[in-house]
């Protein structure tokens, strides 16, 4: 079984205001993206509202597509490509904005100018009804309260202690990544991001916003609790799968004008040793989440 980073449930607001990045430590370390409010994030889910795609590739043969998924906090940009095939099936299946629950990996680019701009790189994504969507959305503002909780009192003089935080059931990776969080965010206004989180908290609650006159849904409860904070290690069969595949990598891209490993031919020429296609990408997903393969141009590989 193949187990990938946790995906941590979060607001666009939260995603709006990430601009730190951070490698784990390790021979094959994930990269993370950094939240100013306790988040430590490889993989999200979100959900709210996603707006019809747009093409946004330069190469036919490849196609990109991009929409923007928007919740009462604020919005995100989704795409998906040509090597997410059943995401990007999914984003391009409505012409239309609809209510939609996204998994995928978070992107940051930081321009010349030094411009950040962040997309999630949808895994998977399925419209759902306003319900559904709510009760994630729930999900989310709960944990996202739990970790605005947690900075607070790892910013008290002296902060709480790490055993006690640990004896309350609090993940020892949510822990670190609040540390982090204050460290690198020290001017960060928490305050009004809670402020931030009501209108949320509105549409959870099934309170109306001003200017709507339509008759409120039921009521979702907000729970919070932590996320599990851990994934076992890859087996031993898994780790010789990702030498197989980093072997065939390593070929393509030192045979390229470029350097880098085109991903079709890649996929392949691991077939052809009994590495079929969605078991490649599985491997190759888990590579990229561990930080050891990057894909800076859509469809083109490399050792990060």
């Amino acid at each position: 079984m193949t187990f990938r980073e946790p995906a941590w449930r979060v607001v666009a607001r939260e995603l709006e205001s990430s601009l730190e990045e951070e490698r784990g430590t390790g021979e094959r370390a994930a990269a993370y993206v950094l939240s100013p409010f306790g988040a430590r994030m490889n993989r999200v889910l979100l959900a709210g509202s996603l707006s019809p795609p747009e093409p946004i590739g330069r190469d036919a043969s490849q196609p990109f597509w991009r929409s923007r998924l928007s919740d009462p906090t604020g919005a995100v940009a989704v795409t998906a490509g040509s090597f997410q095939p059943r995401a990007m099936t999914q984003l391009r299946s409505s012409n239309t904005a609809r209510s939609a629950i996204v998994v995928g990996k978070v992107h940051l680019y930081k321009g010349r100018d030094g411009t950040s701009y962040l997309s999630v790189r949808a895994e998977a994504l399925r419209t759902v009804g306003e319900g559904e969507e709510r009760a994630v959305l729930a999900d989310a503002v709960g944990q996202t309260l739990d970790r605005l909780d947690l900075i607070e009192r790892l910013s008290q003089s002296p902060p709480v202690p790490a055993e006690t935080l640990a004896s309350e059931g609090v993940p020892a990776p949510w822990i670190a990544a609040a540390r982090e969080s204050i460290r690198r965010y020290p001017a960060a206004d928490r305050a009004q991001f809670r402020q931030e989180l009501r209108a949320a908290v509105r549409r959870v609650s099934g309170v109306a916003l001003p200017g709507d006159t339509s008759e409120p849904p039921p009521t979702v409860q907000i729970r919070r609790e932590p996320p599990p904070p851990t994934r076992p290690a890859p087996s031993a069969a898994e780790r010789a799968e990702e030498s197989l595949l980093l072997e065939f990598l390593d070929q393509v891209a030192e045979a390229s004008l470029d350097a880098y490993a085109d991903r079709r031919e890649l996929l392949a020429r691991v077939g052809s040793r009994g590495l079929g296609p969605d078991r490649a990408e599985e491997v190759l997903t888990r590579l990229e989440d561990e930080g050891v393969v990057e894909e800076p141009i859509v469809g083109k590989l490399r050792r990060a």
